[in-house]
């Protein structure tokens, strides 16, 4: 089974119990109302119809408790013949006091008994009716016998005053009540659980096709989803290829600066040492008087280049943990310029592949070159610790600072920024003239799974 007729089949399932639920109460309820309107609709005619013909020959209840014998039998000769004779098998007149004042059952006339709930309710001006069992101690044929009565109480009323003087009390042959009560409520529910079909079918189409577009729209969904994915994969497979690259290119340029340091070590510097050498071996007595400044340059030369080389090549750190190329960095400083470094390390750090140990180390001798030769400073710092699963670097010192907005012909912050990010990093530089020199570095540290 497909998740699109699984979909169909629940909410179909759902919306069925709920509609049949819902129908079968308002069906139970319209049949009720129905049953109870046409019920009290035939008990009324039945009742107008028998007071109509009662009601004068029992005036005078109003002030006794028997009716005279003339008005007995104009009951007898009324009830004995037509429809009355056929559909009323029991007819009695009730005093206010519960006298039997007429009955057609001759022998509990004058007689006095409690009052019912019908006859109470009658004596309240209402008019009572309901099916009742089988009145086993009336003479009435079998077939009335096994057939539904229906029992009514209805008050009798003084033209005069308005007030309740009696109660006629009758029972009626209710078969044909009975029946038509039977088929309002059979054609009413019929007629609801149509209507409950009907509905069923509507929403069954209405979720079908929704089922459909749903379906259609999850279907393009998962496709785009699948290509998304497909297109995640191949970026994250990008990036590590890239990463994989700029480590690699930051280590072909430091392998060029490198062999950069050692050709000028090998080479210009060698061949000012020998010039040197032969200025030293001229006299100076005997010699051109300009030979000592010349002297003096060829020195000044051969210790530039000689900074310049220590400069361009790196000590061996690929076996150096960060903390080492951290100290390193500084202590080497320390040693060229002579200022004191202030220094805040963890006692763990992560493990960084060599483009990243470089590109630390980098930063810290640039950035603490910077403060000592062009800001100034006679105090620097460098704080190394993680921020959000990122290496934080900061160089911070007290130096004369300058505006960072200011065009520069420098090369040295403009290299540490691209190596920075290459490695996919931040860097943030903060200064102000007066204000000292604070400069940042965040470098990812799960990039190092990758190039491990």
């Amino acid at each position: 089974m497909d998740q699109k007729t699984n979909l169909i089949r629940q909410f179909f399932g759902m919306a069925a119990a709920v509609l049949i639920v819902g129908t079968s109460i308002i069906g139970y309820w319209v049949t009720a109302a129905v049953e109870n309107g046409v019920k009290e609709n035939a008990i009324s005619i039945k009742a107008m119809f028998v007071t109509d013909a009662i009601s004068p020959l029992a005036q005078e209840l109003g002030h006794a408790s028997t009716l005279r014998p003339e008005n007995r039998a104009k009951l007898d000769s009324l009830f004995g013949q037509g429809l009355l004779k056929t559909e009323i098998v029991l007819f009695q007149i009730w005093a206010t006091d519960g006298t039997i004042a007429y009955s057609n059952d001759t022998k509990i006339i004058g007689e006095k008994f409690n009052q019912t709930d019908g006859m109470k309710r009658a004596l309240a001006g209402e008019t009572y009716a309901d099916f009742d069992n089988v009145l086993d101690e009336l003479s009435i044929s079998e077939t009335l016998r096994t057939a539904p009565l229906l029992e009514i109480y209805t008050p009798l009323l003084s033209p005069q005053t308005g007030a309740v003087i009696g109660v006629a009390e009758f029972y009626a042959d209710g078969t044909a009540l009975r029946a038509l009560l039977v088929k309002t409520k059979r054609e009413g529910l019929l007629t609801v659980g149509l209507v409950a079909l009907a509905m069923l079918a509507a929403i069954y189409l209405v979720v079908f096709r929704g089922a459909e577009t749903i379906a259609g729209q999850r279907q393009a969904l998962d496709e785009k989803l699948r290509e998304l994915s497909g297109l995640f994969t191949e970026n994250q497979r990008l990036a590590r290829r890239a990463n994989k690259a700029n480590q690699k290119l930051a280590e072909l340029n430091e392998n060029a600066l490198r062999r950069i340091s050692a050709d000028l070590h090998d080479g210009p510097l060698q061949l000012l040492s020998f010039a040197g050498m032969r200025l030293e071996s001229v006299d100076p007595a005997k010699g051109s008087p300009d030979l000592v400044p010349i002297k003096q340059t060829v020195d000044d030369a051969m210790r530039e280049i000689r900074q310049i080389c220590r400069g361009l090549s790196l000590p061996e750190i690929s076996e150096w943990n960060l903390a080492t190329v951290v100290h390193t960095a500084i202590e080497n400083h320390e040693k060229r310029t002579g200022i004191g470094v202030a220094r805040e390390l963890p006692s763990e750090l992560p493990p960084l592949p060599l483009a990243a140990k470089t590109t630390v180390y980098r930063f810290i001798q640039e950035t603490l070159n910077n403060g000592a030769h062009h800001g100034r400073s006679s105090a620097q710092s460098v704080m190394v610790g993680l921020e959000e699963n990122r290496l934080k670097v900061a160089v911070s010192d007290d130096g004369i600072g300058f505006d960072p907005a200011a065009t520069t012909n420098g090369l040295g912050l403009a290299g540490l920024k691209e190596r920075i990010n290459s490695l996919g990093g931040d860097f943030s530089l903060n200064s102000a003239k007066g204000s000292g020199t604070s400069v940042v570095m965040l470098l990812p540290v799960e990039f190092a799974k990758d190039a491990a």
